[in-house]
């Protein structure tokens, strides 16, 4: 009789024994530390037309994925912007001189009115602001991978047309 009475009083022990150590387990993890985004650089300036009037529309710009100069991962995306007043252009876009796969390039599809549509590449710098003629190129050239013209592939190409190593060469069993 005398240990009957003492199971309640046991147990609520260890009941308050295991709540303490998940309690303690609960504050015991460190909280992951606050990481910062990638560095921002503002491409602004004024967008004009072709007589020099100051244009209206919007500019599409999108990006495939990559990894910064400073090993930041950005993945693909997209954003849109507006002109303002006057042809007034400004985007905060993350740095891609120095990304990683190289020859990473942002598309900006300008549409300023109904058939008026213009398609830049862009490389943006980690110095901001830019204006839009440090960031306007040419895919192929600048500090982005050189691409390889259809001459230098077509030379390589004849090449490998004579070459035993290129073409499969079977001998089969019953040969």
């Amino acid at each position: 009789m005398f240990y009957a009475g003492r199971r309640p009083m046991r147990r609520l022990f260890y009941l308050g024994l295991v709540a303490l150590m998940l309690a303690g387990a609960g504050r015991a993890r460190p909280l992951p530390a606050a990481q910062s985004g990638p560095a921002m650089t503002t491409v602004s300036d004024t967008v004009y037309r072709a007589d020099g009037s100051p244009a209206q529309g919007s500019a599409i710009i999108t990006w495939p994925a990559f990894v910064t100069a400073d090993d930041k991962a950005v993945a693909a995306g997209t954003t849109n912007v507006t002109l303002g007043t006057n042809g007034a252009l400004s985007a905060k876009l993350v740095p891609n001189v120095g990304a990683n796969p190289a020859g990473v390039y942002y598309s900006v599809v300008f549409q300023l009115g109904p058939g008026e549509v213009k398609t830049e590449f862009w490389l943006v710098p980690a110095t901001s602001p830019a204006n839009l003629a440090a960031v306007r190129t040419t895919p192929g050239s600048g500090l982005a991978t050189q691409s390889v013209s259809i001459r230098y592939v077509n030379t390589a190409l004849v090449s490998k047309a004579n070459d035993n190593a290129a073409v499969a060469m079977h001998r089969f069993w019953w040969k």
